[in-house]
C-alpha cells in the first residue's frame, strides 16, 4: 500500500537521506512510503527508530498530511518552530542541528540496546565438526583466546586434543558476573560412556581438569533365537548383541565349526552379562554365564565356572570342559577353499599333495592360535610367505602360512594361549588369492587337521562337580525366568542380507 504526502521541500529530503528522486517522489512531487534507499538510509532510519526506543518516545506511523506533520513524526520531542515556507535551506538547517544530533546519539546507543535485547547464553551444546580442533569450537562457542589456551591445556593432562574425532559432543557453561558480562566457567567432553573430563575454572584463574565417573550397575539377559539363513541376522532380530554372538563363536570354536555345522531351524540360546549406568546407557557387555546350540536336533550346553584355583572356563552339564586340544577352525567367516588330499595345483598346475587346509576370507581377518603353546617359527618362509608354526606338545605342532602380516609383538619363543590372535590373512608366497593354509603336524608329519583324534579338556571331578552341579540348577531357573514369554524371531528369508 502506498502513501502519498505533499511535500514541497523534496530537494531538502533527499539530499539529506541519499535517496533517489524517482523512488522517493512521485511526479506529481508527492513522497512515497515505499521506496529504495541506500544501505546507509535504511541505517541511520534504524538507527532513529532504536534511539526513540530507548528514550521511551512513541512514533507515529499514521499518515501524515503535511510537512509538519512529516516532521513531528520524525522528531516528536522536537519543540523547534520551523517556517514551512523558509525553503530547502531551512529545512537542511534544522534536520542538521535536530535531527542528525538525535541520530548521532541514537547510534552510540544502538549496540548496547542491541546486546541487552539478545543475552548471550549461559550453557552452550556444541559439537566438533569435520577439520575442526576442540579449541576452534571453544572460541565459536565465545571462550576467549586465553581461556581457551588454557582449558585444552588443562583438558591434555586426560585426553589428547588433536585425537578428538568429528561428532565428539562438548558442554561448554558460562557464568555471569556482577556487571553483567558473561565469563568462561567450565567444559564438560564425554570420552567413554561412563567416563567425562571436566575442566573448570577456578577463583584464580587456575584450570584444573578431573575425570567424573558413573558407577555401573551389572544385569543379566536371556536370548533365544532360531537360526534362518545367517547367524548374525537371525540373533539381531532377537536382540543378542552382535559382540555376545562373536564371544560364543570364540568359545565354541574348540568343537563347532559355525561355517559348515550351523543349519536352518538350528536355535541359539544365551545368558550374558551387561554392564550399564545409572541412566540405562550401554557401557560394556560381561561374561556370557550360560550359552546352548541346537544343531541337527543335538543340543550343546555349556555353563561358566570358577575353578578352585581361579581359572574360568566353560563346562558341559557332565562337567567335561569343552576345551580341546586344538580348536576346530582357527579362523573365523572363512570358507574351506581347498581340503587335505590330492590335488591340481592352482599355480604350478600339476597333481600334489595339499597337506593342510585352505581358508578362504578376506585379507585383515584375524587368525587364531589353535591351542596353547610356543611360536617356534614367526618369519618368512619361502613359497609360504609369511609363516607361523605353533609347538603345543612333544608331539603335536599347527602352522599358518600365506599371513599378509603377524600381530604386533609375536616373534620366535613367544608364548600363546588357544584363541589368541597370532596374525592376519593375506596372499603372500606362492598363493592365487587371500587365504591361510593351515596344518597339524604329528611327530613331524602333516596329518588331515578334520580326523585327527585330539583330547579334550579337564574333567571336574568331586567337591568341584557338586559344586558346578549345584550352580547349573540355578543358572538354568534364572535363564528360564529372563526368557519366558520369549518367542522365536523368525522371519523368513529377512536376513539374506545380514
Amino acid at each position: 500500500m502506498n502513501h502519498y504526502y505533499k511535500s514541497p521541500n523534496s530537494n531538502a529530503l533527499r539530499s539529506f537521506f541519499g535517496l533517489r528522486k524517482r523512488y522517493l517522489f512521485t511526479r506529481s512531487n508527492r513522497l512515497r512510503l515505499r521506496y529504495s534507499a541506500s544501505a546507509l538510509s535504511c541505517a541511520l532510519v534504524a538507527c532513529v527508530a532504536i534511539g526513540m526506543s530507548a528514550h521511551n518516545s512513541t512514533v507515529s506511523y499514521s499518515p501524515v498530511s503535511d510537512d509538519a506533520d512529516l516532521l513531528a513524526a520524525i522528531s516528536p520531542a522536537s519543540g523547534d518552530a520551523v517556517d514551512h515556507n523558509a525553503g530547502d535551506e531551512n529545512l537542511q538547517a534544522f534536520l542538521s542541528d535536530s535531527l542528525k544530533a538525535r541520530i548521532s546519539d541514537s547510534m552510540r546507543a544502538a549496540p548496547d540496546i542491541i546486546k541487552k535485547a539478545e543475552p548471550q547464553k549461559l550453557h552452550h551444546k556444541v559439537s566438533v565438526g569435520s577439520g575442526q580442533t576442540i579449541a576452534g569450537v571453544l572460541q565459536e562457542a565465545g571462550v576467549g583466546g586465553k581461556d581457551t589456551y588454557r582449558a585444552v591445556k588443562a583438558l591434555g593432562k586426560h585426553f589428547d586434543p588433536r585425537r578428538v574425532r568429528s561428532g565428539q559432543k562438548l558442554d561448554v557453561n558460562f557464568k555471569e558476573l556482577a556487571d553483567g558480562s558473561l565469563d568462561f566457567d567450565t567444559l564438560s567432553m564425554k570420552i567413554s560412556p561412563v567416563k567425562e573430563i571436566v575442566v573448570a575454572k577456578n577463583a584464580d584463574d587456575d584450570f584444573s581438569a578431573d575425570i567424573k565417573e558413573q558407577e555401573l550397575e551389572r544385569k543379566v539377559y536371556g536370548r533365544v533365537a532360531q537360526i534362518e539363513t545367517s547367524l548374525y541376522g537371525s540373533a539381531a532380530r532377537a536382540d543378542i548383541p552382535s559382540a555376545i554372538i562373536a564371544e560364543m563363536i570364540r568359545i565354541y570354536s574348540w568343537n563347532v565349526d559355525f561355517q559348515r555345522d550351523i543349519r536352518r531351524g538350528d536355535k541359539v540360546e544365551v545368558m550374558y552379562e551387561a554392564f550399564e549406568t545409572e541412566d540405562g546407557d550401554l557401557a560394556k557387555y560381561g561374561n556370557i554365564i550360560y550359552a546352548s546350540l541346537n544343531t541337527g536336533g543335538r543340543e550343546k550346553p555349556i555353563y561358566r565356572y570358577k575353578m578352585d584355583d581361579g581359572r574360568v572356563d566353560y563346562f558341559e552339564p557332565d562337567g567335561t570342559s569343552i576345551r580341546k586340544t586344538l580348536m576346530k577352525t582357527p579362523v573365523d567367516g572363512a570358507r574351506i577353499s581347498s581340503g587335505f588330499g590330492y590335488r591340481r595345483h592352482p599355480v604350478l598346475g600339476y597333481n600334489k599333495l595339499h597337506k593342510g587346509m585352505d581358508f578362504a576370507a578376506p585379507t585383515g581377518t584375524p587368525i587364531y592360535a589353535a591351542g596353547d603353546g610356543v611360536l617356534e617359527y614367526a618369519a618368512r618362509n619361502g613359497s609360504f610367505g609369511n609363516y607361523a608354526r605353533i609347538r603345543h606338545n612333544s608331539k603335536l605342532k599347527t602352522a599358518y602360512a600365506h599371513m599378509s602380516k603377524f600381530k604386533k609383538g609375536m616373534h620366535k619363543g613367544k608364548t600363546v594361549k588357544q584363541g589368541e590372535v597370532i596374525g592376519y590373512i593375506g596372499t603372500t608366497g606362492r598363493s592365487t588369492g587371500p587365504h591361510l593354509h593351515y596344518e597339524v603336524l604329528v611327530n613331524g608329519v602333516q596329518v588331515n587337521p578334520r580326523s585327527v583324534k585330539l583330547p579334550t579338556g579337564e574333567t571336574l571331578t568331586g567337591e568341584q562337580l557338586k559344586r558346578f552341579k549345584s550352580l547349573i540348577q540355578g543358572i538354568n531357573q534364572e535363564y528360564a525366568s529372563l526368557t519366558k514369554g520369549l518367542k522365536f524371531a523368525f522371519r523368513f528369508g529377512s536376513d539374506d542380507q545380514s
